[in-house]
């Protein structure tokens, strides 16, 4: 699922906070790993403008400038994606510095995804590439548009981590994965212990679905 909102359930939200999207049954959030597979490129890019949240608004674009790649080549030095600049009560929630598992908790306000942002901030993004056109990753209540304070920041480096395991032939993976986990787990720095038990969400395997199927029917 491409990062495309409705403005109309965007806004919506806004004013509504228990109105939610709906997602389908067997829906799993995805994991960064899977989100780091599925990559075409990663990059950390600027919020540099946009039209701010109102009642009024359609669709709209952010423009961000591109500040590092983590992953993926021959990128454009601006990115666009769909969003809105805070205004008014339509304030942007900075993500969580020390989180690497929930996603910031705009993305749980109705619209299933994050959609308003504050000019100046750094996002980390995972693209694809479609149709010639690199375009932002989006999947439901999945950590595809967070901000970071710095360009080492937990959630910089926890996603370095997996872009390194996820260039490996599919076979040497889960190796990697425990021999990294176990080399940042006898790390004494917070950072590497916080990545360490985020690996080990990752060996546990999928998550659970949001929905479960229904039983077949008699």
């Amino acid at each position: 699922m491409l990062f495309r909102l409705s403005l109309a359930a965007a806004l919506a939200a806004t004013a509504l906070p228990a109105t939610a999207c709906s997602v389908v049954q067997g829906y799993r959030i995805p994991s960064t790993l899977e989100l780091t597979q599925r990559a075409d490129a990663i990059v950390l890019a600027r919020v540099e403008g946009g039209v701010a949240a109102r009642p009024s608004a359609r669709d709209e674009r952010l423009t961000l400038a591109l500040i590092l790649s983590l992953k993926g080549q021959s990128l454009p030095l601006r990115i666009t994606m769909p969003g809105w600049l805070e205004a008014g009560p339509a304030k942007a929630t900075r993500s969580d510095p020390a989180e690497l598992a929930q996603a910031n908790p705009d993305a749980f306000s109705g619209a299933c995804n994050r959609y308003i942002f504050a000019k100046g901030m750094t996002l980390l993004l995972f693209l694809t590439k479609r149709d010639g056109e690199w375009q932002a990753i989006s999947a439901p209540f999945a950590r595809t548009a967070e901000d970071v304070p710095s360009l080492d920041a937990r959630w910089v480096k926890a996603v370095r981590e997996y872009v390194a395991i996820a260039a490996l032939p599919e076979a040497a993976r889960r190796a990697r994965l425990v021999a990294r986990r176990d080399l940042l787990r006898s790390k004494g720095d917070a950072d590497s212990r916080a990545i360490a038990a985020d690996m080990d969400r990752e060996l546990a395997g999928p998550r659970k679905p949001l929905r479960e199927p229904l039983p077949p029917m008699p």
